[in-house]
């Protein structure tokens, strides 16, 4: 008979939550706009799939344990980190309505972010490991370090918007910061852990190393950043000040209201 073990648990712990996490991913996207939400709020999409898809892969390794899906645990758990940044920095755009920030080096970070993410998935098909086992190689370490200057750019970013703000900060935009700030020193733990598994040897950090560790500098930190995003986002959308972002045009470049949107349809 099979048994579920520690690791098998935690799957299961990251198949309650995340289903939780895209509901409200969704949500949110739906009330700020499918079209400019796609460029905030598809990511924090994306990464609730990626969790649901290796937690599943987790938990048939319990009673099929194929090369195939070993090969499809390792990636989903590998490749979380793209769609983890990115699901903060699209809360800078949701944030700057008045447009503060150059719109095309934003571009930019989310593309090297991409870059990184294909780096990091080509990285795992390459994997030097020995007897099925992965060790990262170079293309893994390079897209890590592009994750970690990416993390850098956002916090640096994080500050300066706030300082541009401060004074004019609307309930909404407070909220989204505070979100920020209580996620940025989860995320950091996170990166931590991921540096230290490409970057040294140390067993209790590889992919199958301490389930522990594992939990505590990584699952956790996913799941409580995201559950924080995930209140006060959904908290801030239905501020009655939210500004809900419009995609830019000649004729109207101003984001407005929401409520003024509906009192000017009527």
């Amino acid at each position: 008979m099979a048994v579920v073990g520690y690791r098998n648990g935690i799957a299961i712990l990251q198949l309650i939550v995340f289903p939780i996490v895209l509901v409200a991913a969704i949500f949110i996207w739906k009330r700020t706009g499918w079209r400019v939400g796609s460029k905030i709020w598809r990511y924090a999409v994306t990464l609730s799939l990626i969790r649901i898809a290796g937690s599943i892969s987790s938990l048939l390794t319990i009673s099929n344990d194929s090369y195939n899906i070993k090969v499809a645990v390792v990636v989903c758990q590998l490749i979380g980190i793209a769609p983890l940044l990115l699901t903060f920095i699209g809360l800078l755009r949701q944030i700057d309505v008045e447009k503060r920030m150059p719109p095309r080096p934003m571009a930019l970070l989310t593309l090297v972010t991409i870059i990184a993410l294909i780096l990091g998935i080509a990285g795992v098909s390459s994997s030097n490991g020995e007897g099925g086992t992965y060790r990262p190689g170079k293309l893994a370490k390079v897209a890590m370090g592009i994750f970690l200057a990416v993390f850098v750019i956002f916090v640096l970013l994080s500050g300066w918007l706030f300082h541009e703000l401060s004074f004019s900060l609307r309930r909404f935009q407070k909220k989204l910061f505070l979100a920020i700030a209580l996620s940025v020193p989860l995320l950091a733990v996170r990166l931590v852990y991921s540096a230290i598994s490409d970057y040294t040897t140390l067993s209790a950090f590889a992919l199958n190393g301490n389930t522990t560790i594992y939990l505590c500098m990584d699952v956790l930190e996913e799941i409580i950043a995201m559950g924080i995003t995930m209140a006060l986002g959904i908290s801030a959308i239905l501020e009655t000040d939210f500004v809900r972002l419009t995609p830019v045009t000649q004729e109207d470049t101003e984001p407005k209201p929401m409520a003024a949107r509906v009192s000017s349809s009527v």
